[in-house]
């Protein structure tokens, strides 16, 4: 075959430049790969709990990004308990991690493993970064200052619970002394503080479920802290979604005998609901309450954590925001912080700087 001159080096050149190509992006794929598939080893671990031990103080919350990946929590309870401090009792649980579940705290550590830290999108100053290998991070965020001046759900020792019955009576729920409210009957009738999956996330919060025919339950904080701003969030649980029996839920709050806000909450809607109410000066130190009504209470397990504000500008909580399933929840931003400082350079664990 006659080819015409210098045909014959154009196409080699042509080959080897194709053939460069395809391997930058066999090697992107796999480092890609590779990142994502990278799991925290006890190296990498027990040097995140080598600098909490080291740098821990009184006032300091702890998390885990993605809260699934948490692994050997026993090197960070010593390194609490080496300090003097508890772990427990510092542990925030939520996920994906917001500021919101850590309001309080001074500061906090976030654990992130599998690569995930660039997803953790917290609007609060980082203090540190340090990259310890195998997609582990460990990052520090100073909290500011907290506005709450009475958070509801940590006070449920001080709330009445009463729920209707079928014969339109009032009955008043026992607080048992330790944790919950017990209204008798089945489980899911009682009050109490744990976490659930609302809209692709998992927090802290009190569920309550009007029950029965023209179910109808309220839960009342008498005397509560005098505040500005009544906010939170509320949705529907997991388990209330998943089934069709039941109708919608209508949330009603009330300061004193005022209506302040209400919402319905359409039986097949799995998504947190923001809400925030400027309070009037009349209102300070009243008794607050919700009330949660169903023409059909069955499985409409109801979901609400709230908190009174001592703050002249509040933002509204922002909730981790609805996702379609397998995707990876965007985080949320928290709720009356400053807005974010620029991070500091990432440190890896030789000390060296990016």
């Amino acid at each position: 075959m006659n080819l015409v001159p210098g045909t014959r080096g154009s196409l080699a050149a042509a080959f080897v430049g194709a053939l460069a190509i395809f391997a930058a992006a066999a090697a992107m794929i796999v480092l890609r790969t590779g990142r994502h598939a990278v799991a925290p080893d006890d190296a990498s671990l027990a040097a995140a709990a080598k600098i909490l031990m080291r740098d821990v103080q009184k006032g300091d919350a702890i998390g885990f990004h993605p809260e699934w990946s948490a692994s050997q929590k026993w090197r960070f309870v010593e390194a609490y308990r080496q300090n003097a401090l508890k772990y427990d009792e510092s542990l925030i649980v939520g996920d994906p991690t917001d500021l919101w579940d850590a309001d309080g705290f001074k500061r906090l550590w976030v654990v992130s493993t599998h690569n995930r830290a660039g997803t953790l999108k917290l609007p609060a100053r980082r203090l540190r970064d340090e990259d310890l290998d195998h997609g582990t991070e460990l990052l520090l965020y100073d909290m500011g200052v907290s506005r709450t001046a009475y958070d509801l759900r940590k006070h449920l020792a001080d709330a009445v619970v009463e729920r209707q019955q079928p014969d339109g009576s009032i009955k008043r729920c026992i607080w048992n002394g330790e944790a919950k409210h017990i209204c008798g009957g089945d489980w899911w009738l009682d009050v109490s503080d744990a976490v659930h999956e609302v809209g692709n996330s998992r927090h802290n919060g009190l569920m309550i479920q009007p029950g029965g025919h023209n179910g109808l339950a309220r839960i009342t904080w008498p005397r509560p802290a005098p505040a500005r701003v009544l906010a939170g969030r509320v949705g529907l649980r997991l388990w209330a979604v998943r089934n069709d029996i039941g109708s919608d839920v209508k949330v009603r709050a009330l300061v004193g005998d005022r209506d302040v806000w209400s919402i319905v909450l359409h039986k097949g809607d799995f998504t947190w609901h923001p809400f925030e109410v400027r309070l009037a000066p009349g209102d300070a130190g009243r008794p607050v309450a919700f009330e949660f009504t169903a023409t059909d209470g069955n499985w409409r397990q109801t979901v609400i954590d709230a908190r009174l504000l001592d703050a002249t500008e509040a933002a509204a909580i922002p909730p981790p925001a609805a996702v379609p399933p397998g995707a990876a929840p965007a985080p949320a931003p928290a709720l009356l912080l400053a807005p974010a400082a620029a991070p500091p350079a990432k440190k890896d664990k030789r000390g060296k700087r990016s």
